[in-house]
């Protein structure tokens, strides 16, 4: 068996979707709130008879490879690599390297890890990055846990000790470990330098990038990596590789503001823990957080910016549609309040978080607002945090005691709110109109409307009812053959098919036969786009279509794919026998025109 279909055999397509996203069964399938963009209702369908994991929302998915190709931004011969890891499978080797050299992206985590070493070697070392963690109360097991190290107080150390290790200058910097100031001048600065070293990783668990404390009087506390190839700060949050598991168990998780933070929750017992790293919170951190997690609870430090920060983070979770809680602490930050009562901090946490906006009508409740301009400026913020909430039920909930808090009714507020949701509302439509009518859409039976954009042409949906009722591929005729590579490869395959043996629709509907084995032989690099294709059949319930229905749809999507293919290759014609005639090419001005004249027939007779 080769390497990729081992892999496949190993490794389920639920179980590595599972990873990602929380799924629920439908059928005999699964489905979810998509990974890749900003899905309210379910709308991602992992089939495991499939091997295939699909949104027809976004059209994105594929296999386990595409699928993790997409999930991880990496191509395939690194999704190939890092699946193969998982799986435990062997890949073949020439001489001594493996098939696939390392490329860009591998070589620079390479670089980070081997940057790593040398920060831990150099904090056993410390005597001052020593001392100063015992001032924080941070315990070995934790500094082993996070990894911790301490890049030393010189220019070039880290630098020296990457090059000694055989990385170049340029993979160096790319690392984001070096920094050249001027591109005139060749010497390479360590960034990193007298500070405490946070390693971050991303969700694999693999370091990423950077992150440091320091220990001298620099004006920046706190440095990271600069963002490059494998870094990507709106797309990274600090201890999320160790938190994932916790995540998944209570499907919660606590976001803080700073390294420490993260740690002293560490150190309570609280591990379904994130921070951001060195950047606000992003809307693709709200996706990731929401594929494992209901609820997050907000634990920011108590300070203007901290508040100011939780208002941010909630407006960007709630219109993700997660459940926002705050967690109200007495000291500055959670880590000085896990170093003056553990307990304390881990029961408001836990026990003592409550829904963001109670908190914030608690607050608004002790202010005075007795000023209109003051009045004003509440009313707007509180209109705004209403129109976030995701659902009326929920909208509807705080109208009552934020109205009697203003002095109002209900209808007023509800009139003013409706506004502002009408505005949002209008914004959102217009930004995604344009993209939308670029797809397919494919006609339902005997009807005027149309299903939501697809990702397959009139020609493929024909393709597709063919292997779902073999029985009528005498009407294959009736369509042009296609001329894109999969389109005529599994018409080229229909064609030469026994038109008894496919057992596609028993296979989508329940039967025991596996519908890999009985459907028209691909070449492989098409056999995922017919898998997808037939999800897609499924999905729409085209598989449970009478025969006569079935024939009556295949022939009204041939003729529309036959008339684009007319349409295609009469516009491709006229336009080289214009280009013919205006260069004086009186043969092959000929031929052209008899081709043409062959396009008008074809298209009489295709109707």
């Amino acid at each position: 068996m080769d390497p990729v279909s081992e892999i496949k055999a190993r490794l389920p397509i639920e179980q590595l979707v599972g990873q990602y996203v929380q799924m629920k069964p439908k059928g005999r399938n699964f489905v979810s709130l998509c990974p890749f963009h900003n899905d309210k209702h379910p709308s991602f369908l992992i089939s495991p008879d499939k091997g295939i994991a699909y949104c027809f929302a976004c059209n994105s998915g594929g296999d386990i490879f595409s699928f993790y190709q997409k999930v991880e931004n990496v191509d395939f011969p690194q999704a190939i690599r890092e699946l193969a890891e998982r799986t435990g499978v062997a890949l073949p080797k020439r001489g001594d390297a493996p098939i696939v050299d390392k490329d860009e992206k591998e070589q620079l985590r390479s670089c980070v890890e081997a940057a790593q070493k040398f920060f831990r070697k150099n904090l056993v070392s410390s005597e001052l990055a020593t001392k100063y963690l015992g001032k924080r109360g941070v315990p070995a097991a934790l500094i082993e846990t996070f990894g911790m190290g301490y890049a030393p107080d010189s220019f070039s150390d880290t630098y020296q000790y990457l090059l000694k290790e055989g990385f170049s200058r340029k993979e160096i910097i790319a690392a984001g470990l070096g920094i050249q100031k001027e591109l005139s001048e060749e010497r390479i600065y360590d960034r990193f330098r007298n500070r405490l070293m946070f390693p971050i990783s991303d969700m694999q668990g693999r370091i990423v990038a950077f992150g440091g404390r320091t220990l001298g009087e620099d004006d920046a506390k706190y440095i990271n990596s600069s963002e490059g190839p494998i870094y990507r700060k709106s797309g990274i949050l600090f201890g999320l590789h160790l938190a994932r598991e916790a995540i998944r168990e209570n499907k919660r998780v606590v976001m803080v503001e700073g390294y420490f933070d993260v740690v002293a929750c560490h150190k309570v017992g609280i591990t379904n823990v994130v921070a951001v790293s060195g950047t606000a919170l992003t809307e693709e951190h709200a996706r990731i957080l929401k594929r494992g997690a209901d609820a997050v609870v907000l634990c920011l430090d108590a300070d203007r910016a901290g508040q100011e920060a939780a208002e941010r983070a909630f407006h960007i979770l709630s219109k993700e549609g997660i459940l926002v809680l705050a967690a109200e602490i007495t000291a500055k930050d959670p880590d000085e309040a896990a170093q003056a009562d553990a307990e304390d901090l881990k029961k408001r946490i836990t026990d003592g978080a409550k829904p963001y906006l109670d908190l914030v009508l608690g607050q608004m409740r002790s202010q005075n607002l007795s000023r209109p301009e003051d009045r004003r400026n509440a009313l707007q913020r509180v209109l705004k945090l209403l129109s976030a909430l995701p659902t009326a039920v929920e909208r509807q909930q705080y109208m009552a005691p934020f109205a009697a808090l203003f002095g109002t009714t209900e209808t007023a507020l509800k009139e003013d709110l409706g506004r502002v949701v009408v505005t949002a509302s209008q914004n959102s439509i217009s930004g995604t109109a344009a993209s939308v009518g670029a797809r397919h859409a494919v006609p339902l039976p005997s009807s005027g409307k149309s299903f939501s954009p697809s990702p397959f042409s009139p020609a493929e949906i024909s393709l597709g009812l063919f292997v779902l009722y073999p029985r009528l591929r005498n009407l294959l005729p009736e369509l042009i053959a296609p001329e894109d590579p999969f389109g005529a490869a599994l018409y080229e395959a229909l064609k030469n098919s026994d038109q008894g043996t496919s057992d596609a629709v028993g296979a989508l509907r329940g039967s025991k036969s596996s519908p890999q084995a009985t459907m028209p032989l691909l070449a492989p690099e098409h056999q995922e786009r017919l898998s997808v294709l037939l999800l897609f059949c499924e999905q729409h319930g085209f598989h449970e279509w009478s025969e006569n229905l079935a024939a009556g749809e295949i022939r009204r999507n041939c003729q529309q794919a036959n008339r684009t293919t007319i349409l295609v290759k009469q516009r491709d014609v006229m336009a080289k026998l214009a280009v013919a005639r205006k260069e004086g090419k009186t043969v092959e001005e000929a031929q052209l025109s008899t081709q043409y004249q062959q396009i008008l027939k074809l298209s009489k007779m295709a109707g």
